[in-house]
């Protein structure tokens, strides 16, 4: 304990191999799962806190040094593809190098960006996120519809590693960037606090902003059509270019340092900009319904939202540079966009977006999903990806795989739950439970079919579109990463609920509510369910009229403390400040709830 209190908490980090254009999107979970259990506190830890700027030693390449022009595949033309997007820097490593101590190691400060003047330089967590929301917002691809993959990898979807290539963007990106935006407008207006950002960062807002001017100046708008043309309108380009070229120039501003300069916003005018960002989100989140998907069995009329683009160049200028294998660096002048089969990912992300009281819009997703090359009916599950038969290997490593094998077409065990965990979240309780209980999830399969544990999961069951029939609904490569956590979620919700504790709007006192979703069938006879809450608090559920309990909350409450006899009953939903904070504190022994 005196060596503890006398230390000191020096972050590091390690740069992979690439930028992941997902990796991001997991911040906005983190902040709901604390502020579900801590919601008193957002305003400290959003507004009040400070923190570091990882300084990583590599760079993402502006458009000039990745855009090149190739041979086709057969060799008959020439095409531009997004090559050596992302570069470990040399003069990022040399700059890094000058923190070396006279131990034969870096000091901890190598690992965050400085000022000029060789101060660590930290914002406010909101400011990091607003950092984050401007710069994916001003990464959307040239038609405004998905977050490109300009960083040399793409998103969630590993095995769509070709997709870089071919200057390639993503649909969820976009799903999660609104998401993003929403929570830092909320956050925003709620507190009307001012945010500090990098002065660089406000630059590019602004550019970001006038670009926004012209475009809405120009009188461009597909809102009314119910088609889009492929190749990308002039307004479009033209408000792109600029936004990419804003982005561009932010990186190279603070490649080594920031300048230690910053400006504030008022919360009100902050409100305004995100209002917008959000509001043209949502326009290119319409047009890419419009755009569409296409493939074998697909024409582009399933009302499942899609969730990759690419971008062939239509004209182009060559810079006068070579690329390392003598390949020329080119400025695209016009694009047209391409389209490619379902995936399940797309609906998936898109459901976060929806209100999970908006019954309707939920239900219809649901429904197109099922309707979709998604579905796979002999196994009653979902699919990564609808049929890929026909599509160019230029995507990436899945087409190099059987249908129905790994990426291309199986049952990806973590996407699956990840839409069984979004029908939860969508209250759609019924069509959950009647998935789960389908053979959608592990309890409920035939593990002779399964071929292992139920209680292992799998990367990927082998689905009906696999030549070998005789491996279908087979799992196979055991994994305990994203499926356990889906998995975990759901259970969370299950028997927890969404927000177990809450500020009132009215007294603003801490509120603690359990809302279970439970069907009848988990109660035993004598109508109990029991579960450990944060792994030591024996809740006991008491549901003596046998009815299916889908996101209400009790009527009555017992709690029993650790430290001392008696028990408190509370005749109402929720349980007042003064239990709620002794429950997080783990003071409680057991809750007794009654419905």
């Amino acid at each position: 304990d005196k060596g503890g209190s006398q230390s000191t908490m020096a972050y590091s980090a390690t740069f992979g191999d690439g930028f992941w254009a997902d990796h991001w999107d997991y911040y906005l979970d983190l902040i709901e799962s604390y502020l579900a259990i801590y919601p008193e506190r957002e305003e400290k830890i959003m507004f009040d806190e400070e923190l570091v700027y990882y300084y990583a030693p590599a760079s993402c390449q502006p458009r000039s040094k990745k855009y090149v022009a190739t041979p086709t595949v057969d060799g008959e033309g020439t095409h531009v593809q997004q090559l050596g997007a992302m570069i470990w820097d040399a003069d990022k490593t040399t700059h890094q190098n000058s923190f070396l101590s006279d131990k034969p190691w870096l000091d901890a400060d190598a690992n965050f960006q400085h000022t000029k003047k060789g101060e660590v330089f930290k914002s406010a967590p909101i400011s990091k996120l607003l950092l984050l929301a401007a710069q994916k917002f001003a990464m959307r691809d040239p038609y405004g519809m998905g977050v490109e993959y300009e960083g040399g990898k793409p998103g969630w979807n590993d095995a769509m590693n070709g997709l870089v290539g071919m200057i390639g963007s993503g649909m969820p990106e976009t799903y999660e960037l609104q998401l993003l935006l929403r929570y830092v407008e909320q956050a925003v207006g709620k507190y009307e606090r001012d945010v500090t950002v990098p002065a660089e960062l406000a630059a590019m807002i602004a550019t970001v902003g006038e670009a926004l001017d012209t475009l809405e100046a120009s009188g461009f708008s597909d809102v009314e059509l119910d088609a889009v043309p492929t190749e990308v309108p002039t307004e479009l380009f033209e408000y792109w270019d600029t936004v990419a070229t804003a982005r561009e120039t932010y990186r190279e501003d603070i490649r080594f340092t920031f300048s230690g300069e910053t400006f504030t916003y008022k919360s009100s005018d902050l409100s305004e900009i995100l209002k917008r960002f959000i509001l043209h989100t949502e326009i290119g989140m319409d047009r890419a319904m419009k755009v569409g998907s296409a493939g074998q069995g697909d024409d582009g009329t399933s009302g499942v939202a899609p969730s990759y683009f690419s971008y062939d160049v239509t004209s182009y200028t060559e810079t006068g540079e070579n690329d390392p294998s003598g390949h020329p660096y080119v400025t695209a002048l016009g694009f047209t966009v391409g389209v490619f089969p379902l995936f399940l990912e797309g609906p998936v992300r898109m459901m976060k977006t929806i209100s999970p009281d908006a019954f309707s819009s939920q239900m219809d997703v649901y429904s197109n999903v099922k309707s979709s090359g998604l579905y796979d009916s002999e196994q009653n599950a979902y699919t990564v990806s609808a049929s890929l038969v026909g599509q160019s290997i230029d995507m990436g490593r899945m087409m190099a795989f059987s249908p129905g094998w790994l990426e291309n077409q199986s049952i990806w065990t973590h996407m699956s739950y990840k839409f069984y965990l979004q029908l939860l979240r969508g209250k759609l309780y019924e069509v959950f439970f009647g998935e789960l209980t389908g053979g959608g999830m592990l309890p409920f399969q035939d593990p002779m079919v399964y071929g292992r544990s139920l209680m292992e999961c799998s990367s990927f069951v082998a689905s009906s579109a696999f030549p070998d029939s005789d491996q279908h609904g087979r799992g196979f490569l055991a994994r305990l990463s994203g499926s356990t956590a889906e998995f975990l979620s759901m259970w969370t919700l299950m028997f927890i609920g969404p927000h177990p504790f809450r500020v009132d709007p009215t007294s603003h006192e801490l509120k603690m509510s359990l809302t279970p979703a439970l069907p009848s069938w988990v109660f035993d006879e004598e109508g109990e369910a029991k579960f450990k809450l944060f792994g030591e608090i024996e809740v006991t559920y008491h549901n003596e009229e046998g009815k299916d309990l889908m996101g209400v909350q009790p009527k009555r409450y017992e709690v029993n403390y650790k430290w001392h006899d008696g028990a408190d009953v509370v005749e109402s939903g929720h349980l007042p400040e003064y239990i709620a904070e002794q429950v997080r504190r783990l003071d409680v022994e057991s809750i007794d709830a009654w419905f």
